[in-house]
């Protein structure tokens, strides 16, 4: 039986026999297994999609980089407790509800 690494998170996907097929020798003529094929494929597609994404937002891998540091400046190690958009969102709603209850008085 084998043990799944906790960081790790399952995909399935259905392949028509063809196209599985023609994985599995893409994968055999590289010597890998058809799991590492698609891992490395899809990698190679999120940088180039990646790549093009921060260059039409103006972003740069040295501005990314920047940004990555302040946050270690600001957060170090700590984690949040939990997503942060979902704490603005309450705190948003907090807010509403104060300002309501203010002035209501």
């Amino acid at each position: 039986m084998s043990v799944m690494v906790a960081n790790k998170k399952r995909f399935t996907l259905d392949l028509d026999p063809d196209f599985q097929r023609r994985l599995k020798v893409a994968a055999a003529l590289n010597g890998i297994s058809m799991r590492q094929y698609c891992v490395a494929a899809i990698e190679v597609a999120l940088d180039q999609e990646q790549d093009v994404y921060l260059s039409s937002q103006g972003l740069t891998e040295d501005s990314l980089d920047r940004l990555s540091a302040l946050r270690d400046q600001v957060f170090g190690d700590r984690m949040l407790p939990e997503d942060s958009a979902d704490i603005i969102r309450k705190e948003r709603e907090l807010r509403t509800i104060e300002l309501e209850r203010r002035s209501s008085n």
